[in-house]
């Protein structure tokens, strides 16, 4: 019986508090259904739609330009001509993404504009990067850099055009909101109204339109207003009528989506792009927490600085596209080593670094060796050929008469004495003096 009522359209309840209520609540659930169609369902369709072919377009499209400037920049340093092709498919994205927002805001003309703006600075982006990468690779030349400058200020402004665009649809997103939540408080007005007109009919008309949609309607209602609020996590659910099922299920994809995007944006700025591992920022942020702990609970910690030898060797031997081989391979090597909470960071060339909490020095160094041997009998193919890569490992560890900063610099001391004593070895900073004139 639940699940039949379950079925029933958003229709059949009215028709039902109309029976109940007579004639007196014909006239309030005819009114009832207009104000809440128009007012609330229609408003949250059009958040859905925009959400759909305005919002998560334009964060999309603002994804990929940002993308561009890699193969821009990798080409301006190593001038390999894959980037090329790299930076021709982000184009042609992009090209079709400004082709089907300008499509979609075609009836707002402010919007219509701005888009407009942005598609001329990024024509103009576009224009400085063919040149750059068409190009040949003259690191010294001052045009060159100069170009490569503007490139960068035009991707810049075109990004800027397009978050005041997502601004403005969002708050025409928060406008339809307010619509709908308006109109939902003047519709218990009506009913009140109704009720004390028709009496003990009306109330039983509004009693079963209210406990079958109304339910419906508030979750809608708080879940746009959480929504608006920032909340990603939340869902809608609504069972009846089908029609608001509907609605809540659209609404929840659109959420999903966004989460997605807003992932994807948040995972750009804290990975790097070539090795999978995270970045320098994201080091320094992990580094500052780590400290945090081990200051506040004693926690230990022990960091690990890490250097691929001879990779300069590698680049001119190989190329610099077997360097990036090598660099993918030994951070694939350092996942599989580093235990599940441990932390791995590529922080610049061939340098990497490991967090490693709740760890003491003796357990620091264990697994250190490990990833040593890991790395010493790693299997590396490059162009057909199979090489032998190693790697030098320095450890430090927090200690209450250190800083974060100079436990960088004890592991990068560490890491020149693992050199010093021939390279493919782990040297471990005593945290005295002696290390300290290492570092120097």
């Amino acid at each position: 019986m639940n699940e039949m009522l379950k079925r029933k359209s958003l229709r059949f309840w009215i028709a039902l508090g109309m029976l109940v209520a007579l004639a007196p609540l014909t006239t309030s659930a005819g009114l009832g259904y207009l104000i809440l169609s128009r007012g609330v369902i229609a408003p949250v369709h059009d958040v859905a739609f925009r959400q759909k072919d305005q919002i998560i377009p334009i964060q999309r499209l603002q994804l990929l330009i940002w993308n561009t400037m890699t193969p821009v920049d990798e080409y301006i340093a190593d001038g390999n001509p894959l980037h090329r092709e790299a930076f021709r498919s982000f184009r042609a994205q992009i090209e079709t993404g400004f082709a089907e927002l300008l499509d979609a805001v075609n009836t707002d003309a402010t919007t219509q504009a701005v888009m407009r703006r942005a598609r001329e600075s990024w024509t103009t982006a576009d224009t400085l990067a063919t040149r750059l990468i068409s190009a040949p690779n003259e690191l010294a030349n001052p045009r060159r850099i100069e170009a490569m400058e503007r490139f960068h200020g035009e991707i810049v402004a075109t990004s800027d055009k397009l978050q005041a665009a997502y601004a403005k649809l969002a708050g025409e997103i928060q406008q339809d909101h307010d619509i709908a939540v308006l109109t939902y408080e003047r519709s218990i007005w009506i009913a009140g109204i109704a009720g004390a007109v028709s009496l003990l009919a009306i109330f039983c008309g509004v009693f079963v339109i209210g406990r079958i949609i109304g339910g419906s309607v508030d979750r809608l209602v708080e879940g746009a207003a959480l929504f608006a609020k920032g909340e990603r996590e939340h869902r809608i659910d609504v069972q009846v009528p089908p029609e608001l099922r509907r609605v809540a299920d659209e609404f929840n994809l659109m959420i999903g989506r966004i989460r997605e995007s807003e992932d994807a944006l948040a995972a750009l700025a804290h990975l790097d792009s070539l090795t999978g591992l995270y970045n320098r920022r994201a080091f320094e942020h992990a580094l500052s927490e780590a400290w945090a702990r081990f200051e506040r609970y004693g926690e230990p910690c022990c960091l690990l600085a890490i250097d691929i030898d001879h990779f300069k060797r590698v680049n001119d031997t190989y190329g610099h596209a077997a360097g990036d081989d090598v660099l993918q391979a030994i951070s694939k090597v350092m996942i599989q080593t580093k235990r599940r909470f441990d932390q791995a960071f590529r922080i610049g060339g061939e340098e990497f670094t490991i967090i490693l909490r709740r760890t003491d020095r003796a357990t620091a160094r264990a697994i250190a060796e490990r990833l040593r041997r890991a790395v010493e009998f790693a299997q590396i193919g490059v162009n057909g050929n199979t090489i032998e890569v190693t790697v030098s490992i320095g450890v430090s560890e927090a200690s209450d008469d250190l800083d974060a900063k100079r436990v960088v610099e004890h592991a990068d001391a560490a890491l020149y004495q693992a050199k010093s004593n021939g390279r493919n070895c782990v040297a471990i900073s005593s945290n005295s003096d002696a290390s300290d004139q290492n570092a120097a």
